[in-house]
Formats: structure tokens, C-alpha cells, sequence
């Protein structure tokens, strides 16, 4: 099973809902996207706007691959359970998030060799993906237990920074 998941963004991710349900259409293997306040409802896949977080736990737990949008809660948890992780982040240019700092951690985690990073969103990107990050995870077996923790720290961090930097700029924003 493949889990795609948007998160509990209050901005839409429509172009990896409708990607992956695309997908869905077109392979055996089930898909399952958690498509939250994105207004595309699939078609094809299986699907759900929202769902508690022990239920999340348990899909990531049971997938062979997790395509999620490159938010730090979700990353962590994917990379927790050791599985094979593709990340789409949510860009500002189209409204999905109001900075690109999803792409800055989507980038770190590529560098890292953790996921394989997806910026054009097409069916053909999200097949090609699964591929490369099942290779990716093949190679990386040996250290997957290690490395986890040291980037979690090291997301944990960048989370904190970034929340400094954000209420001294923004003291009115809340930081979730």
C-alpha cells in the first residue's frame, strides 16, 4: 500500500491530491490519500480528509511507501517507522503554504539520501519516485536505525530556529 498525505494544512495541496489519485487509477498496488482541506476528492483511490493521529500512525506503519507534503510532524513520524519516504513540498507560488520552507527541508532530506524529492508533480514524477526510493531504502538498510535519530534532531532544530525567527519577525503569529 502507498499513504499520500497532505497533512492538516488550513491551505489545499490539490495537485498531489490529484496526482496521486491519477496514479491510482493507473497501478495495482492500493493508494490512500489523506487529502484534508484540499478541494480535489479522489476519484480512484481510497480516501479521507481527516483521521486521528493513531490511525495515521497505524497507515505509515502498514505502507510500502509514504509520499507526504515536507512537513517536519509527518517527516518525522515516516522516518520514525523507517519507511521509504517521497516528499512533495507545498510551494508558495501556488498558494499551498505562505513560504517555500518545505522545499528547504525537502532539499535537506534529498541531500541526506532520507527521501526522494518531488517539485513537479505528475503522475509521472510520483511513479518514477516510488521506484527510486525503494532503491534508496534498499541502500540506506544498514543505517536506517542510525541516521533517523540524527536527522530528527537535526529537523528538530532547524523547527526551533525557524519558530525564533518567525515570532521575532511575526510577534503576533502563532507558531504551530
Amino acid at each position: 500500500m502507498i499513504l499520500v498525505t497532505v497533512g492538516t494544512h488550513n491551505q489545499g495541496f490539490d495537485r498531489l491530491a490529484k496526482a496521486a489519485d491519477e496514479l491510482a487509477n493507473e497501478l495495482k498496488e492500493q493508494i490512500i490519500i489523506q487529502y484534508g482541506t484540499s478541494g480535489y476528492s479522489p476519484k480512484y483511490a481510497e480516501s479521507f480528509q481527516w483521521t486521528t493521529q493513531e490511525h495515521m500512525l497505524e497507515l505509515i506503519a502498514d505502507a510500502r511507501v509514504v509520499i507526504t507534503h515536507a512537513a517536519a510532524g509527518s517527516i518525522i513520524e515516516v522516518l520514525k517507522a523507517g519507511k521509504p519516504l517521497v516528499v512533495v513540498p507545498r510551494l508558495r507560488q501556488y498558494n499551498e503554504h505562505f513560504d517555500d520552507h518545505q522545499l528547504q527541508l525537502a532539499r535537506a532530506l534529498q541531500a541526506e539520501g532520507r527521501a526522494v524529492l518531488i517539485q513537479n508533480i505528475t503522475v509521472d514524477a510520483l511513479r518514477d519516485s516510488i521506484i527510486a526510493v525503494t532503491q534508496l531504502a534498499t541502500v540506506n538498510s544498514d543505517t536506517t536505525v542510525e541516521k533517523p535519530h540524527k536527522l530528527v534532531a537535526a529537523l528538530r532544530q532547524q523547527l526551533s530556529n525557524w519558530a525564533e525567527q518567525d515570532s521575532s519577525i511575526h510577534p503576533d503569529r502563532e507558531v504551530q
